[in-house]
């Protein structure tokens, strides 16, 4: 499997190669400039795939969807995140699976796992085993042990009540619908 990070080159060739520009240089600490070596060209994704690797290591990056044991995002985004352990800091992620996983200053949309570790972060949904939180703000939180500073704006009965009132107002709507029609 390939390795992706962004001080490495890819380390299989994509079907459609994009065009890339001539490498950044940078000088060598230390000289007086008389030598330069070119700067680590980023790895450019653009045929739509996912990312499938044993580690993956996003910096400033977005992704559409990873699937590794390790995934590790600092600085961006990505749409969905499948692996053992998923970190996001100062990122945001649309849905995590994983064993561990945790968001650091960041936002995740829906999250589902054994471990969550959320430290400064907001999320939409955690469904996990046991959460840890930190100054963190959840809509809908179903967890068999929560520890921390958490605001939860719907828990496991919050969230029933709110289904059950939402699908009684809706089969409603669609019943006026229906009776209006006929």
């Amino acid at each position: 499997m390939a390795d992706e990070r962004a001080d490495e080159p890819a380390g299989e060739p994509l079907a459609s190669t994009p065009k890339r520009r001539r490498a950044a240089t940078r000088r060598t600490p230390g000289t007086a400039g008389a030598r330069r070596q070119p700067a680590a060209a980023p790895v450019v994704v653009e045929d739509g795939a996912s990312i499938d690797a044993e580690q993956v290591e996003l910096r400033q990056s977005a992704v559409g969807r990873v699937d590794a044991a390790q995934v590790s995002v600092a600085m961006g985004a990505i749409g969905a995140a499948r692996g053992e352990n998923v970190t996001v800091e100062q990122g945001v992620v649309g849905a995590a699976l994983g064993d561990q996983v945790g968001v650091s200053r960041g936002y995740a949309r829906s999250i589902l796992a054994r471990q969550v570790q959320l430290d400064r972060s907001a999320a939409r949904v955690v469904i996990a085993a046991d959460v840890r939180t930190n100054q963190t703000a959840v809509m809908f939180l179903v967890a068999r042990k929560v520890a921390g500073d958490v605001r939860v704006l719907f828990d496991w009965r919050g969230a029933l009540a709110f289904g059950a009132a939402a699908g009684l107002v809706l089969g409603l709507v669609s019943r006026a619908r229906r009776n209006r029609k006929a």
